[in-house]
């Protein structure tokens, strides 16, 4: 039940952030689409470097050596997502909104603690999926593709700054936002999302830990 709560939650979450823009994508970039999200589907599925297989690493560590700093993060994100569904029975969606994605950093926290060099993998997993569909793509037309591409590469590019910077689960955010927007590219392209972000966020943060 509690499972089926938070995703109805998120799903709402992403409802009130996203819209739709009124023109269709045409039959063959749907097309096309499939194809290149099956190229990011395999990616993710060789590397696990999406968010799910992050957190069954995670688990599967902690289950053998108890880091308490990893803890420590999952018992504020258990917190903070107890404060969000609260929020969102009040009606205060904004705070709900913000306190679902607070839950789901101080998650990626724990995954840090557990896997410093998590930000650098996922990264590396989401360029490789850029240059296999990029490569694949040739010199299709395919506009609405090529602007999910260049929105992923903008947040590659934003994940590398945070990582230098020493903001290591802003990166891993971030990057984990590009291979999820890739791996449901033909959904983003069919139902026209104006906001990429929050409905890869949204799909991640209603992962229930």
């Amino acid at each position: 039940m509690r499972k089926h709560m938070t995703a109805a939650l998120a799903a709402a979450l992403v409802v009130t952030a996203c819209s739709q823009e009124p023109t269709a994508p045409q039959a063959d970039e749907l097309v096309i689409a499939q194809q290149a999200q099956a190229i990011a589907q395999d990616v993710a599925t060789a590397s696990e470097a999406t968010h799910e297989g992050w957190l069954r690493r995670l688990f599967a560590a902690l289950r053998d050596t108890d880091d308490p700093e990893a803890q420590a993060c999952l018992a504020e994100a258990r917190d903070l997502r107890e404060q969000a569904r609260a929020a969102f029975e009040a009606g205060n969606l904004e705070l709900a909104r913000q306190l679902w994605r607070d839950a789901f950093l101080k998650v990626l926290c724990a995954v840090v603690e557990v896997f410093p060099n998590a930000p650098e993998r996922t990264g590396l997993a989401v360029d490789q999926a850029i240059v296999r569909i990029e490569t694949f793509l040739g010199g299709r037309d395919a506009p609405r593709i090529r602007l999910v591409l260049a929105h992923v590469r903008d947040l590659r590019a934003q994940a590398d700054r945070a990582l230098a910077a020493g903001e290591k689960v802003t990166a891993l955010a971030l990057n984990l936002r590009g291979i999820q927007i890739l791996y449901r590219v033909v959904e983003h392209i069919r139902e026209a999302h104006a906001d990429h972000d929050a409905v890869a966020d949204g799909e991640m943060q209603a992962v229930g830990f």
